[in-house]
């Protein structure tokens, strides 16, 4: 199988920054369990601002805020001093870690996409290699920062065509309450056919996300196919009982499988600028799904933005919604010329569009 593990700041480390060495050799052993079944393992780890506060006290003294450039700041000085903690744990193991730091441009085009899925593919060619991720803080700016590293597990996931991801934190899954409630319960289960459970918008200290951010990944996995795990990293080997099929944490069903490029439009609507308004005649076709069509000229009342070929346009509805995402088969000057024409070059193909 092919695994995405993410875990999070508050997993790994102290409130005041110090590493968590039996939670670090606890993932590092069963990543090598798992490996060593012949699982293809990805690993997404948080930690790099935080770990830089504390380098900042140890030999800078000196505290930092939370302004982007100081965050940028701290995650360049504690990238280093985490893939450090990884590189020494996994030597000892003979394996070597690889670091790969991301933002969101980096999966905006299909070009750019692709060739992170390429490095990915090289790395799964050798099993003597673990591939790290981080969202490259040191340089994200803050309109195009993922969410957390929730956000980017989940894109690396549907990018590779994961079988599983396993989303790693200090709470034991998702619950029927707030955790912090004796009465809430643990949902064993989610099935996306029976509806979404609501949960707390609360963050963590050092995080960014929180429970919601991570059932928001799970709901985008499970649109593309893909079995995601929500459980607490303190749990005696919970990735390998997750991988070996019991049950730990909460599940959440996915949904049938979708090609590659269909993974990648669907996570990539939040990077749209531009859209078109289909009228409500298409609208009930599209959300029907019995029949595949392609978007036409002549299903299109408005446009909205500038783009190219290929680039990534929002499908709404007249009612403002944002019903799907296609990929432009021409730009908007072509489209604007056969807006609502009868036997024109249709403008997105079924094959390149994804519908919510």
């Amino acid at each position: 199988m092919k695994i995405v593990v993410k875990i999070g700041t508050q997993s790994i480390l102290s409130a005041d920054g110090i590493p968590l060495e039996s939670v670090f050799n606890s993932l590092a052993e069963q990543i090598i369990n798992v490996k060593n079944e012949g699982h293809k393992v990805i690993l997404v780890s948080s930690g790099a601002v935080c770990l830089g506060r504390q380098v900042a006290k140890r030999i800078l003294n000196r505290e930092y805020g939370s302004s982007i450039g100081e965050k940028q700041l701290l995650a360049s000085i504690g990238q280093h001093e985490l893939m450090n903690i990884y590189s020494s744990l996994f030597e000892k193991y003979n394996i070597a870690v690889s670091q790969l730091l991301l933002t969101k441009q980096d999966f905006e085009t299909r070009k750019k996409y692709l060739n992170i899925k390429r490095i990915f593919e090289e790395l799964f060619l050798n099993d003597g290699v673990l591939p790290i991720v981080n969202e490259n803080d040191s340089v994200a700016i803050e309109e195009l920062m993922f969410t957390d590293n929730d956000e980017l597990s989940g894109l690396i996931a549907t990018q590779i065509g994961a079988d599983k991801l396993i989303i790693l934190s200090n709470v034991c899954g998702v619950y029927d309450g707030s955790p912090a409630d004796e009465k809430s319960q643990l949902i064993p289960v989610i099935d996306p056919k029976t509806g979404w459970p609501e949960v707390s918008t609360t963050k963590s200290a050092h995080g960014r996300g929180g429970m919601f951010s991570k059932l928001n990944t799970a709901r985008n996995a499970s649109g593309v196919g893909i079995m995601t795990h929500i459980a607490c990293a303190n749990h005696p080997k919970v990735i390998e009982e997750i991988i070996y099929g019991n049950q730990v944490g909460t599940a959440i069903i996915p949904s049938e499988k979708k090609s590659n490029i269909k993974r990648w439009i669907a996570y990539n609507a939040d990077y749209s600028r531009s859209s078109i308004i289909i009228n409500d005649g298409l609208l009930n076709i599209l959300k029907n799904k019995k029949e595949m069509v392609s978007i036409l000229p002549v299903g299109i009342e408005k446009i909205s933005g500038e783009f190219k070929k290929g680039d990534i346009i929002k499908i709404k509805s007249l009612s403002g919604d944002t019903v799907g995402i296609g990929v432009a088969r021409y730009d908007d000057k072509k489209l604007k010329e056969l807006l609502g024409q009868k036997n024109s070059k249709e403008f997105i193909h079924c094959d390149y569009m994804h519908i919510f």
